[in-house]
């Protein structure tokens, strides 16, 4: 039987390395933040094995504003697990706690190329967990390479679910709640909780994140936890640009637990009781949602549609957003052209 455990939302604030001109000035900046992470670290673990703290999306770094991914990835961009993530590392073995983070990682299997990469190390010290987002802004993903990323990890290194004592957890940042069917793959590969390190715009539910965390959340019938950055310093971005406001919420979407607001903070903190969302997920009846699914209707129409073109940098990594804009543009014109959307009228 799980016992049950505490989560809190590490809510920081996320210095920006966009003004630094090379990586040694950015290497600089984040490790002026990992000073302050293990500081809060401390201040906040308890122990035990049964605490897990989660921090923001790339809180360390901020994200490409005007950088080439050759640029990002010279000055930003870390190894996961490398020389950053063994800081987080020991503080976990040494505290016996959980550490959830987000960070944008380089990979020399996969040269040129960058991720936005959530991960989960456990009371070890050991990377348990790695998710590579795949529904991207304005950066790479696996779904570029698509083919060869899953002949190399396959779906279960592709949606990733951490089997633990804590319970089944996954990870999936920010605006990729906006997709029902990213949430969907987890829970069908056995999730329970989710981990969600965001940078949104927090109470003011600013292209429906907020509702979507409730939704994600009840639809599939797990917690989910939700860190968000406090704000954003040092850079181009006004420090409100992100807005706190972190949240943790049960398998029905009620929030247990809410930062209250920006600034620094961890009080975030809600206790997960595993055992009781799998005795809510054995029970027939109208709320379980997990039970009447019937998705075998629904997969001819996804297998006959194409939205966003897969594989589309097979050959040669994104090197530019603008190079995501082109495909964004070609994926409207073929949607047009098959009739799933109408353009607007000139």
């Amino acid at each position: 039987m799980i016992q049950p455990w505490q989560a809190t939302c590490m809510q920081v604030y996320c210095n920006l390395v966009n003004s630094a001109r090379n990586r040694d000035e950015a290497m600089t900046i984040i490790n002026r933040s990992l000073d302050r992470w293990v500081t809060l670290i401390r201040g906040t673990a308890r122990g035990g094995g049964r605490q897990l703290l989660l921090f923001p999306e790339f809180c360390l770094t901020g994200f490409p504003l005007t950088e080439t991914a050759k640029e990002w990835i010279d000055k930003a961009c870390i190894e996961i697990p490398g020389p950053i993530t063994e800081r987080l590392q020991r503080e976990a073995q040494s505290a016996k706690i959980w550490i959830g983070a987000n960070a944008y990682e380089r990979d020399p299997e996969w040269p040129g190329r960058y991720f936005n990469t959530s991960f989960l190390i456990d009371p070890s010290g050991n990377v348990a967990l790695k998710y590579r987002r795949i529904n991207t802004v304005q950066t790479g993903s696996p779904h570029d390479f698509m083919d060869r990323y899953l002949d190399r990890y396959g779906i279960e290194g592709t949606f990733p679910v951490a089997k633990t004592d804590l319970g089944n957890i996954a990870m999936m940042p920010c605006g990729e709640i906006m997709y029902p069917e990213a949430a969907r793959m987890f829970m069908f590969r056995g999730a329970e909780v989710l981990l969600h390190p965001t940078s949104d715009h927090g109470a003011s539910d600013k292209w429906s994140w907020e509702s979507a965390k409730k939704v994600r959340a009840s639809e599939n019938m797990m917690y989910l936890i939700s860190a968000n950055q406090c704000g954003q310093v040092g850079g181009p971005l006004p420090t409100g640009t992100t807005a706190g406001h972190s949240k943790i919420y049960d398998w029905d979407g009620r929030v247990l637990s809410d930062s209250g607001g920006p600034g620094e903070s961890a009080v975030c903190t809600s206790w997960i009781d595993v055992e009781a969302l799998r005795r809510m997920r054995s029970i027939p009846g109208s709320g379980n949602r997990l039970l009447r699914q019937r998705i075998d209707i629904y997969r001819p129409l996804y297998n006959a549609t194409t939205l966003y073109p897969a594989n589309r940098f097979a050959d040669a990594p994104m090197d530019s957003k603008q190079r995501i804009v082109e495909v964004q543009q070609e994926s409207y014109r073929n949607l047009v052209k098959s009739g799933l959307i109408q353009p607007p009228e000139k």
